[in-house]
C-alpha cells in the first residue's frame, strides 16, 4: 500500500513548531484511495480478472503478463516468448518473475497452448493447443523497452521516467529518445497517441497527416511551414511551370482519347485510378517531417478511406488504424467506466456524510493503525524479495480481526 500523502492542520504552526505532528483527514484517505482506483482501473479494468481470455480468441485490446519464469529462454530468443492474460497472471504464474506489458491488441493468451503447457483455468486444454501463429512479440516480452533496450524501471536511473507507448508497434519509449524538442508533462497533456519514429519511417502515408500533429515549443507552427512553402514555391524556375503545364496537358489528351474510344483497353486501368485520386481525402504534408508524431485526440477519424488508401493500410498491416475500439484511450475509459460501478471513493464519500465528527476521528484514526500496522507486516517481504500473495493479505487482515476482537474484553452485566 502507498504511503499517504500528509497534510498540516497548520501551515503557521509547523513553521514555529517543526515537531508538532501532521494530520490528515478521511477526505485525503478516500481522495488517495481514488488515485489507487484510477490507476487499476485505466490498466485493468477492461479486462478479465476471473477467466481464461484464450477460448474468446484474439482479443482487441487486454492487459498482458509475459512469464520469465516459464520462459527463461525468451530472454535470449524472443521466438520463445509468451503472454498470458490477466486472470492466468494471477492463478496460474503466482509468484513467477512475470513482466507487466500494459496492454496489446489482437494477442490471444499463450497460457493454455504449447508455448507454455499449463494453464489452472483451462485443465482440459493444458499444454495440448498449438501456439497462437498470429500474435506479435515485440522485446517487451524479454522486459526490454525503448531504443535504448533498458528495463522499466530502470535500476540505473535516478530520476523520474516518463514514457509513452507507440500506437503502432506499441513498444514503450522514453520521450527524450523520440526527438520532441520543447516538450514537457504539461504539453503531453493534449497528447492523445504517440507513433514513434521507426514507425513514421515505415509507415511512410502517416507523414502526409503530420498537419494534425502537436507542435511542440520550439517547432515551427504550420503557418510558418506554409510561409515557407510559399517562398519555396516563388523562386521554382519557369522551367517548372512548364513542365507541369506538360504534365495537365498530356492528361487531358488521355481523357479525349478515353471519351472517344481510343486506346480503351490501355486507358482504363489509368483512369480508373485518377478517378480514385479525386476522392482521395488524404492531405499533402507541410514539410518533411522527422523523428516521431504526437498526436490529438480523434486524429484517426481524419485518415482517408478511399479504396487505394484501405489497400495500403491493409499491406502496411495497420488497419487497426481505423478502428474506434482500438486505442489505448479508448480501453482505459471502458475501464474507467466499469469500475465507477463499485467505486469504494464513491461509497466512502456517501459513508462518510451519514457519520458525525466523533465517528469520523475513530474511523481516521483506526485506518492510521492499519496501515502503520501493514507496513510493518510487509517490510519482512521487502527485506526478503518474497512476493504478497492473496493469502498472506488475508492471514494480515484475519490478525487484526483478532486482535479487535481481544480488545473489546469481556462483556460487563449490570446487576
Amino acid at each position: 500500500m502507498s504511503e499517504l500523502n500528509t497534510t498540516s492542520s497548520n501551515a503557521e504552526g509547523d513553521e514555529n513548531n517543526p515537531h508538532e505532528q501532521s494530520t490528515i483527514t478521511m477526505v485525503d484517505v478516500l481522495e488517495q484511495e481514488k488515485e489507487l482506483e484510477d490507476e487499476y482501473a485505466a490498466v485493468l479494468g477492461a479486462s478479465d480478472e476471473k477467466s481464461c481470455t484464450y477460448a474468446k480468441g484474439p482479443i482487441g485490446r487486454q492487459a498482458l503478463y509475459s512469464c520469465l519464469t516459464c520462459c527463461p529462454e525468451s530472454r535470449g530468443d524472443l521466438s520463445k516468448a509468451a503472454g498470458v492474460c490477466l486472470a492466468c497472471s494471477y492463478r496460474c504464474h503466482e509468484n513467477h518473475e512475470l513482466v507487466e506489458l500494459y496492454t496489446k491488441r489482437n494477442f490471444r493468451c499463450d497460457c493454455p497452448t504449447k508455448r507454455l503447457g499449463k494453464c489452472s483455468l483451462n485443465p482440459q486444454l493444458e499444454g495440448a493447443q498449438s501456439p497462437n501463429l498470429e500474435n506479435l512479440y515485440n522485446q517487451n516480452f524479454q522486459g526490454l523497452y525503448c531504443k535504448c533496450k533498458r528495463p522499466y524501471p530502470d535500476p540505473e536511473r535516478t530520476t523520474e521516467e516518463v514514457m509513452l507507448q507507440c500506437a503502432v508497434c506499441e513498444d514503450w519509449f522514453h520521450l527524450p529518445h523520440m526527438q520532441a524538442p520543447g516538450s514537457s508533462e504539461k504539453w503531453l497533456d493534449s497528447c492523445s497517441e504517440m507513433i514513434c519514429d521507426g514507425c513514421m519511417d515505415s509507415k511512410p502515408f502517416l507523414k502526409d497527416y503530420t498537419g494534425l500533429a502537436l507542435k511542440p515549443v520550439g517547432v515551427e507552427t504550420e503557418k510558418d511551414a506554409k510561409e515557407e512553402d510559399k517562398d519555396e514555391k516563388k523562386s521554382k524556375p519557369e522551367a517548372d511551370d512548364n513542365q507541369l503545364k506538360d504534365e495537365l496537358d498530356r492528361s487531358i489528351c488521355d481523357i479525349m482519347k478515353v471519351a472517344d474510344g481510343e486506346e480503351e483497353s490501355q486507358a482504363e486501368e489509368p483512369s480508373k485510378k485518377r478517378a480514385k485520386l479525386d476522392d482521395c481525402r488524404r492531405p499533402k504534408p507541410l514539410k518533411q517531417h522527422e523523428g516521431a508524431a504526437f498526436w490529438t485526440n480523434d486524429w484517426r477519424k481524419s485518415l482517408c478511406q478511399c479504396s487505394d488508401c484501405l489497400t495500403l493500410y491493409k499491406e502496411l498491416a495497420v488497419e487497426f488504424l481505423l478502428d474506434a475500439e482500438d486505442s489505448a484511450k479508448t480501453y482505459e475509459e471502458r475501464g474507467m467506466k466499469r469500475a465507477e460501478e463499485n467505486s469504494s471513493y464513491e461509497q466512502g464519500i456517501r459513508a462518510l456524510a451519514s457519520i458525525d465528527r466523533t465517528q469520523q476521528i475513530d474511523a481516521i484514526t483506526e485506518y492510521n493503525r492499519m496501515k502503520d500496522k501493514l507496513k510493518e507486516y510487509l517490510q519482512d517481504f521487502a527485506a526478503s524479495k518474497k512476493v504478497v500473495t492473496e493469502e498472506d493479505i488475508n492471514r494480515f487482515f484475519a490478525g487484526m480481526r483478532n486482535e479487535n476482537n481481544a480488545n473489546l474484553g469481556q462483556p460487563y452485566f449490570c446487576r
